[in-house]
């Protein structure tokens, strides 16, 4: 059995960690990682999510546009799927 996980697995584990981290721990990664819904439903507050998309950015490459309502309505499945490189996919769970 092997213990490899998909890259949209790991991103998502990634993911989780670095929202925990750019909301100082408010909320752990576990609890991220079971939540449905999106970054703001989770509670992730603007300033959150400015850490998040300058973390984002620094460690990716991937640009966030903050002036994009659509940003605020991204949820963790959908940012990790763009981290893992299948952007051009969607997510169907």
């Amino acid at each position: 059995m092997s213990t490899a996980q998909d890259p949209a697995t790991r991103a998502r584990a990634r993911l989780a960690g670095l929202i925990s981290d750019a909301m100082d721990g408010q909320i752990s990664a576990a609890e991220i990682l079971t939540a449905r819904g999106t970054l703001t439903e989770l509670g992730v507050t603007s300033l959150a999510l400015l850490r998040l998309a300058d973390i984002l950015e620094e460690e990716y490459g991937l640009e966030l546009d903050l002036a994009d309502p659509e940003f605020y309505r991204q949820s963790v499945d959908s940012l990790a799927v763009r981290l893992s490189g299948d952007g051009d996919r969607e997510s169907h769970e």
